[in-house]
């Protein structure tokens, strides 16, 4: 038996087309439902700590012990921003988003974090100390919608969403 005029590549290229753009609106419900937790656990805004700009650092010393042991070593630090505004619920808020790691994977992921606010894996997952010596435990806004959606993740991805 012989098949012609069978088209393969198109055929499943428009699968994983319709896989991707239903893994992408999966994800963006995971997105909303990480916001509106952040939005309703995060309720003190902590005060300026620091006005923002970005800094970098000069470092030389000399070790005492390893393979550079008696000799100079310097060198010079990337750039990093060392400010946080006013509300950092804003920062964390603004900073969530859904991010296809690339055009060929079919990774879809949810981020929180950026330069500006560079704390939010403190908030999800190890907790922090404020400065009057108060412990805030950890806040799964990421972690608990997506593990809510887990179960019929796959489901809504071969089936679709509806958006």
């Amino acid at each position: 038996m012989r098949i012609e005029n069978w088209h393969s590549k198109e055929i499943f290229k428009a699968y994983e087309d319709l896989a991707m753009h239903n893994a992408n609106n999966v994800m963006d419900e995971v997105l909303v439902s990480a916001k509106q937790k952040l939005a309703a656990s995060v309720t003190e805004i902590p005060p300026i700590v620091r006005e923002g700009r970005f800094g970098s650092a000069n470092v030389s010393f000399i070790p005492k012990t390893g393979r550079s042991k008696g000799k100079l070593v310097e060198f010079h630090t990337d750039k990093r921003w060392t400010g946080r505004r006013t509300s950092s619920k804003d920062q964390l808020y603004d900073s969530l988003r859904r991010v296809n790691k690339s055009d060929n994977s079919s990774n879809v992921r949810v981020y929180c974090g950026n330069f500006l606010a560079y704390w939010a894996f403190m908030v999800e997952k190890s907790g922090y100390t404020d400065r009057g010596g108060k412990f805030h435990p950890p806040l799964h806004f990421l972690q608990s919608p997506f593990h809510a959606m887990k179960q019929s993740m796959l489901g809504k991805i071969a089936k679709g969403t509806g958006k």
